[in-house]
């Protein structure tokens, strides 16, 4: 009833963390946590996926089981990179001895992208800076000016979070150059990331424990990013990736066509209480692939073009105006997994998009150019989270939405900002209906069976 049709969903237990995203040898690579016992936190493996097109995927074997003395309580979060044709995979491994904690940073080989051979730690508990606690994790791999750079989310003694750097030639010893975020950043800090896009910079990572502040940082955590170099520290905005409701860990690749690329996991730690677990057994799903754009120092987030291949059955309508009500499915538009695209012209006044509409249920986007205020409101979408999130537009051009089963994202003005949640609606939960308190023109309207 609800496992997503286009978004990449745990075969059964629970979903978190995407890890290890690669284009390598001409397919695409993802890795995410895995616990197959049980759709709760607990010892994590590696799923492996592969691609050639993002679009189609085949299930591979389990990549990192946590069966070693340094990963035996979940091989956590982590990244890939390769190095003379081989695979490179560095992830964290979590142990507990008598309730204490230890962490190491690890790795592990593959030549054929299927079977991977652990090399354990590279960098082990006992060398984590004495500044810090054992909250020191999830490792993301990437190379600068010809060296290998490692950043880390870690904790400081004080419990404040921050991100920390280290260095290698060889991609086997580390070095320790420091701390590259001074703020602090709640009491923890994860899944940190680096991108460059021409002459922009921008460091991504999750910090926990910042509190909210009007429309900004509502969910229980956040993800989001600074423009700036890697060693610029200094005071910068920490600008949110995402608008809605679940959205976390986010990690970038370079594509086929030398382009950023995010996945981020449409979930959110400590909170488990979804309908799927107990009707089906499985819980969350990954984000589609998003291209990303460096632009006015705002990171623009768009469905990666190769979901085009998704589409089936377009239906485009032109300049279609209308007052109070539209019910799409007048023009034999509706359904539970698809792809809508609107276009405006000049809009103003104001609008209520509700998806997965029936008598009772629905899931509203809004828009109010009076107050410039952008609003997903899922109060009304079915079983499971309810709530409300907003942010700040100056104007409303571009509406794109995704709609799965259980699933729903928005892009606004070619990825100015974006909204993500689950929804849990009925089967018959499948209209598609525009209200305003004034006269509207859609400009273009193109839907698409997905």
């Amino acid at each position: 009833m609800w496992k997503n049709k286009f978004h990449i969903s745990p075969p059964y237990g629970l979903l978190n963390d995407p890890n290890g995203l690669i284009y390598w040898n001409n397919e695409y690579h993802i890795f995410y946590q895995w616990n197959p016992n049980a759709c709760e936190h607990g010892a994590k493996s590696w799923a492996h996926l592969k691609s050639t097109d993002l679009v189609n995927w085949e299930s591979m074997p389990v990549a990192l089981s946590p069966t070693d003395w340094f990963d035996k309580n979940g091989c956590y979060s982590g990244s890939a990179i390769e190095k003379n044709g081989e695979l490179y995979l560095f992830y964290t491994g979590n142990v507990k001895n008598n309730g204490i904690r230890e962490s190491y940073q690890c790795l592990a080989i593959s030549r054929d992208g299927i079977t991977f051979e652990k090399k354990g730690p590279v960098i082990h508990d006992q060398n984590i800076p004495k500044e810090y606690t054992k909250h020191f994790r999830d490792p993301k791999v990437f190379i600068q000016n010809g060296i290998y750079k490692m950043v880390l989310g870690a904790q400081r003694n004080d419990l404040t979070g921050t991100i920390v750097i280290f260095s290698s030639k060889d991609l086997i010893h580390w070095e320790f150059e420091g701390e590259i975020i001074k703020e602090n950043f709640g009491f923890m800090c994860e899944c940190p990331d680096f991108i460059e896009d021409s002459n922009k910079k921008a460091l991504i990572f999750s910090p926990q424990g910042i509190e909210s502040k009007g429309y900004l940082y509502n969910n229980r955590y956040q993800s989001g990013y600074i423009i700036r170099d890697l060693f610029e520290i200094q005071k910068n905005k920490f600008i949110e990736l995402d608008r809605g409701f679940e959205f976390y860990a986010p990690q970038t690749f370079k594509d086929e066509y030398n382009k950023n690329v995010l996945i981020g996991w449409i979930g959110m730690p400590e909170e488990l209480d979804h309908p799927s677990v107990k009707s089906e057994n499985w819980i969350h799903s990954l984000t589609l692939p998003r291209t990303l754009e460096i632009k006015e120092n705002k990171i623009l987030q768009n469905p990666h073009i190769n979901l085009k291949k998704l589409r089936k059955n377009a239906i485009i309508l032109e300049n279609i105006n209308f007052q109070d009500i539209l019910d799409l499915s007048n023009y034999n538009i509706f359904g539970e997994t698809y792809e809508l695209i609107i276009n405006f012209e000049n809009f103003s006044g104001n609008i209520d998009i509700n998806l997965r509409k029936n008598e009772r249920q629905k899931t509203t986007f809004s828009y109010d150019s009076i107050e410039k205020k952008a609003t997903l409101d899922r109060s009304l979408s079915g079983s499971g989270y309810k709530g409300v999130r907003s942010c700040y537009l100056e104007n409303l051009e571009k509406i794109h939405i995704f709609v799965d089963k259980s699933t729903v994202e928005i892009f606004l003005n070619n990825g100015e900002e974006v909204f993500t949640g689950n929804i849990y609606p009925n089967n018959n939960s499948l209209g598609i209906e525009f209200k305003t308190n004034s006269s509207l023109c859609i400009s273009k309207l193109k839907f698409y069976n997905l």
